[in-house]
């Protein structure tokens, strides 16, 4: 069976072949032992609380509210026995807190559920052996070994990779059935691995090194202002889903690894690196569909007449896909992120622009070679996560709340679970937004509260604008997608326009919609109300460039999009759910949010 974290769309065939490695379907791929016996310094356990550390105590938001109804305290690992709680200064000593015993493939074994509190002190590299040097693309490589790969060096695999799969060249083939090329192929017809394949196995067992897994009952604390861990991925909590279906007809889940009750605070996360990202020619590929019988254009590829896809006008699309976010929640409940750093670290997207060789209509800004994936994103069955006073900066992608469209119900045999409507449900305020491009947040399903953040932002110079161009250019603060019931208020936006004339509905919600009736109706066939698969807005209170948005001016430009094949926009307020329904909180006026995340977002401000 294929397994993959369902995402969006576009990450689907990156987590089919990645995935695919993990379940054996190319064996060289798999897990190390279980055993290491590292050479770092043993994990230091029974320490005393350091002096200055924060606490564990004081969530807020969705976090505070069981799943189950009513209240739930979140303490992490508040009051953990002293053989429980940790002062750790590199990966070994992380992982050993973090699994309860040493590890080599950390995506082999669950986490330690025991009462833990884990101090991180100064900067721990995550992508490092167990000498504590770089661990490097060739590194990887060697681990697939050679009945997998003949390359011994990254450089040259990759400029094989690139020209082998040059979208001018792949596009000149018949399109599939849902109007797209061939996904990339892991083996060739005679059985051997191609290109991907290998590059999939790679990936893999670069994910198994930094990757960690964080169980329930814990607190990761940063001691001091310089706590940082770098190149890695954190997943609270853990679920693969497949595409089979059981004779129940719900979808096939293994590895589901459910979390409770963490606390994360003051580290600075920075460049969970994918060393080894996938191209997707199918993610968000399209051709006009007029262009069709004009010409050459066509789409059934014939060599003999010239006629095909590539020689259609319109034809765009295709995607880098990266593995990693900063943190995934993929199947955590009761999780408060609070005070935290979120960045690219010193590996700005800026490195690594378009593929130079890759001729139009391959080479735009948005094929930049992306190593990066989100910086906090809840996926599949998270929920009652709360953000509060994090510092997100320099980055394209934020927050993905919501990975995939389709509401649906899974099971490992034992049990069944849901993903839809009753997952997802997420505060986020007080946070610092700089610097960053989109997905501010991204939402599908969930109640979301955003209120009290301040984001800046600055677009590309236009019109004749003589300012710099941003490194990351602003695009569109929150996304209405399936089925969400999105509530912000009180947020500061101060955006650049250089020479732009984009709208205030254009850069805070896109003035677009990512919510349609097909989508809803395959909500309401995997159980849930109409009520609950109808997608939901409000806004109120937003400080847009020093002016005050007109109350329900985003509303009637959201609803304005509502027709068609889009869904319906509905007001979202106490005759559905308000986020005051669900817990107490106290929204500070428009004007004193500035001053006050200024204040306190981010590492070293609590």
């Amino acid at each position: 069976m294929q397994k993959l974290h369902v995402r969006d769309r576009a990450h689907t065939l990156r987590f089919l072949i990645a995935a695919a490695c993990a379940a054996g379907a190319l064996a060289a791929c798999g897990g190390g032992d279980d055993t290491a016996t590292p050479s770092a310094p043993s994990t230091p356990a029974g320490q005393q609380r350091p002096a200055g550390a924060l606490s564990s105590l004081g969530a807020d938001g969705w976090a505070t509210r069981s799943t189950t109804g009513g209240a739930f305290e979140v303490t992490g690992g508040e009051g953990a026995a002293a053989a429980q709680v940790y002062v750790v200064e590199n990966r070994a000593q992380l992982v050993r807190a973090l699994y309860g015993r040493d590890v080599t493939d950390t995506l082999a074994q669950a986490p330690d559920n025991t009462p833990k509190l884990i101090y991180v002190k100064g900067r721990i590299d995550i992508n490092v052996n167990d000498k504590l040097e770089p661990m490097t693309k060739e590194d990887y490589m060697r681990q697939c070994g050679a009945t997998v790969t003949a390359y011994t060096t990254f450089a040259q695999f990759d400029a094989d990779y690139k020209a082998a799969y040059d979208p001018n060249l792949w596009i000149q083939q018949s399109l599939e059935a849902d109007g797209r090329p061939p996904a990339l192929p892991q083996k060739a017809a005679d059985g051997s691995l191609t290109l991907e394949g290998q590059r999939a196995c790679f990936g893999a067992k670069q994910a198994r090194h930094v990757v960690l897994r964080v169980g329930s009952n814990t607190s990761l604390i940063g001691v001091g202002s310089d706590a940082s861990l770098v190149g890695g991925n954190l997943h609270l909590g853990e679920a693969m889903v497949g595409t089979d279906m059981d004779a129940a007809g719900h979808i096939v889940a293994t590895d589901l690894i459910a979390a409770q009750n963490i606390v994360v605070r003051n580290i600075h996360f920075a460049d969970s690196y994918d060393m080894f990202p996938s191209w997707d020619p199918k993610d968000s590929f399209s051709i006009g569909t007029s262009d069709f019988g004009v010409g050459l254009c066509n789409r059934v590829h014939d060599a003999a007449t010239g006629q095909g896809p590539h020689q259609c006008p319109s034809r765009k699309g295709g995607r880098w896909n990266s593995e990693y976010d900063l943190i995934s929640v993929f199947n955590a409940t009761n999780v408060w992120i609070d005070g935290n750093t979120f960045d690219d670290g010193d590996r700005p997207d800026k490195l690594d622009p378009p593929v130079p060789g890759w001729a139009a209509p391959f080479n735009v800004a948005e094929q930049k070679v992306q190593h990066h994936d989100g910086l906090v994103d809840v996926t599949l069955f998270g929920n009652h996560v709360t953000l509060s006073y994090n510092h997100f900066r320099n980055h394209d992608k934020t927050h993905l709340l919501g990975g995939t469209d389709v509401a649906a119900r899974y099971s490992d045999g034992s049990q069944v679970l849901s993903n839809g409507p009753d997952k997802l449900a997420v505060t986020m305020h007080h946070n610092r937004y700089e610097n960053t491009v989109q997905r501010q947040p991204r939402v599908r399903f969930g109640k979301v509260h955003v209120y009290n953040n301040y984001y800046t932002g600055a677009l590309k110079p236009t019109g004749g604008s003589t300012a710099v161009a941003p490194d990351y250019a602003w695009s569109v603060a929150w996304t209405i997608g399936t089925a969400s019931k999105l509530y912000v208020e009180n947020n500061v936006l101060e955006i650049a326009l250089n020479g732009s004339t984009k709208t205030a509905a254009q850069l805070t919600f896109g003035d677009a919609l990512s919510s349609t009736v097909s989508n809803q109706t395959k909500c309401t066939a995997a159980g849930y109300t109409a009520a609950d698969c109808a997608t939901y807005f409000y806004e109120t209170g937003t400080l847009y460039n020093d002016v005050a948005l007109v109350d329900g001016a985003l509303l009637a430009a959201a609803q304005a999009k509502g027709t068609g094949s889009n869904a319906v926009v509905n007001k979202l307020d106490a005759t559905y759910w308000v986020p005051g329904a669900s817990y107490t909180y106290t929204a500070q006026a428009a004007s004193a949010v500035k001053a006050e995340v200024l204040a306190k977002a981010g590492v070293g401000r609590r």
